[in-house]
């Protein structure tokens, strides 16, 4: 890649990372281009020299997002350790660094915002099942799980728990989340197979 790429993808990031918190300031529903120019001080023949629509930033936006996210996770999969305890490190791992990103993303659920929000939950499961499935086949290799397809199930997986989970979507009370839990923990056991209590760690989440 030559160094004007380089420096063009560089760019584009930045303004991307930047894009990313104006739409969850201000929502994508109610952002024009015109004032995203004004908040990343950039001209409008600069900004279209990186993207051309507004669906274009958003999308940029939360693929970076996505792939930071999985940068911070994938030195969590050890093949010196057993599946189980990767899928349990990476669970946690996940659930630590999207509660540590709570402040940030509390306007991601407004009105405004939902299509950035369907889109930002599409781009992490895209970007995290690869690092689920590598542990599900590394399970299924030391047959303590089952998975025909891997990838699709871990695909699977995260699209439940991304969405399901959601507490601010759906309107869950805090008092319904342990059953909840529990009947994640079941559907995790029937779905790879695994033997019961693999995924008691859901618990202590």
């Amino acid at each position: 890649m030559s160094r004007t790429n380089i420096n063009y993808d560089k760019k584009r990031d930045e303004l991307a990372k930047q894009v990313f918190d104006i739409f969850l300031q201000y929502g994508y529903e109610t952002t024009t281009l015109s004032f995203i120019m004004k908040k990343l001080n950039i001209s409008k023949g600069a900004f279209y020299h990186y993207f051309s629509t507004k669906e274009e930033c958003a999308d940029s936006a939360v693929a970076l997002y996505s792939r930071d996210c999985c940068e911070k996770l994938i030195d969590q999969i050890d093949n010196n350790v057993s599946a189980e305890v990767n899928f349990k490190n990476l669970c946690y791992s996940c659930f630590e660094l999207f509660k540590d990103n709570e402040k940030r993303m509390e306007k991601i659920n407004t009105p405004s915002n939902a299509i950035f929000h369907q889109k930002l939950m599409a781009a992490l499961v895209k970007a995290l099942a690869p690092l689920y499935a590598k542990v599900i086949v590394q399970g299924v290799h030391d047959e303590i799980f089952t998975a025909k397809y891997p990838l699709e199930t871990a695909q699977m997986i995260l699209t439940l728990s991304n969405f399901y989970f959601d507490a601010d979507l759906f309107g869950w009370e805090a008092q319904e989340m342990p059953v909840k839990l529990r009947a994640f923990e079941d559907f995790l056991t029937h779905a790879l197979d695994a033997k019961p209590g693999s995924f008691s760690f859901f618990h202590s989440l």
